[in-house]
């Protein structure tokens, strides 16, 4: 009994298919990621940038931070962090 003729492309074919799928796995979640990363962390320095020229505008025109809105000398609102919240989803069990 010999291996049939088409069981090594298949075999063959099959592991370049699941190392495709591995490399996949692990590269696009990856990729992700960091573009978030990248995204998040231009928006903050947007943000910052923003607070900055503001805060620099109030000074120009002599106001102050609106401290009833919790804002600081700098007039950057400052708010406490909340709790986080941690769900706990209820037990299920079979009937």
């Amino acid at each position: 009994m010999g291996t049939p003729s088409w069981a090594i492309p298949v075999g063959v074919l099959a592991g370049l298919c699941v190392a495709c799928l591995a490399f996949i796995w692990w590269y696009i979640p990856r990729l992700y990621n960091k573009g978030i990363r990248e995204d998040m962390s231009r928006v903050a320095v947007e943000k910052a940038e923003r607070a900055r020229q503001a805060a620099a505008l109030r000074e120009a025109n002599g106001e102050t931070g609106d401290l009833e809105a919790g804002a600081d000398a700098e007039g950057v609102i400052v708010t406490p962090v909340p709790a986080k919240f941690k769900y706990t989803p209820p037990a299920y069990t079979a009937y």
